[in-house]
């Protein structure tokens, strides 16, 4: 399922791939169809230097399906969101590191206002992602950060975040092909982290299972 970004990103972004992964919560299990987003602009440029099908400044959004669904077992996604969210987080570490990411561990875990009014959970990763040292200074791994926010919605859960580089690594004397430029990974942690934030305080999930119902 590729969802409708936020008009604030959806000019600028496109979707990549999708991925799945499943867990469970409680009595249901929890299917989680990730469709990863990567930058217009710049995107040959982060193939390139990428060792990853996951770019390195990338968003998601996440389909969420339980099954059985949780109204059929007489509950609600709140009452049972302190279970699913750990399950969520542990999910999407797992959908980073088959990508060939390494998190290294939770740096912070914060709540926030969804923007259907739920209090969701925001987790901040310290992750190193995978370069190709042939198109860097010789190193296989920069410093990069994720962002994954989990809420749940009026018959599931939503979920989005975000992949971004903290530092370039490119070697600008091997950056002298077309798809590798001095620019390497183009690093603004500050402009890629609000970008994420963007999205995930404005991505509208009930929307989107309202649309899927006509």
């Amino acid at each position: 399922m590729t969802f409708d970004l936020p008009a604030s990103v959806a000019d600028s972004w496109r979707a990549l791939g999708t991925r799945t992964g499943e867990t469970s919560v409680v009595l249901a299990s929890i299917t989680a169809e990730t469709t990863v987003y990567e930058p217009i602009e710049g995107a040959d440029e982060l193939a390139a230097v990428g060792a990853s099908e996951i770019p390195a400044r990338s968003l998601f959004a996440v389909d969420v399906t339980v099954s059985p669904s949780l109204s059929s077992l007489g509950m609600a996604p709140e009452s049972v969101f302190e279970k699913a969210a750990p399950k969520a987080k542990s999910q999407f570490v797992d959908t980073l590191e088959s990508e060939g990411l390494t998190v290294e561990g939770t740096r912070e875990t914060l709540e926030f206002e969804a923007s259907n009014g739920e209090t969701g959970s925001w987790y901040v990763f310290d992750v190193a992602y995978p370069v190709d040292p042939e198109v860097t200074d010789g190193t296989e791994r920069i410093d990069a950060e994720a962002h994954a926010a989990v809420w749940p919605t009026e018959t599931t859960f939503g979920m989005a975040g975000g992949v971004l580089p903290l530092e370039d690594g490119v070697d600008t004397g091997a950056a002298d092909s077309e798809t590798t430029p001095e620019d390497g990974l183009d690093v603004d942690p500050e402009r890629d982290r609000e970008t994420i934030a963007e999205l995930i305080r404005t991505i509208d999930f009930e929307a989107e299972d309202a649309e899927g119902e006509e």
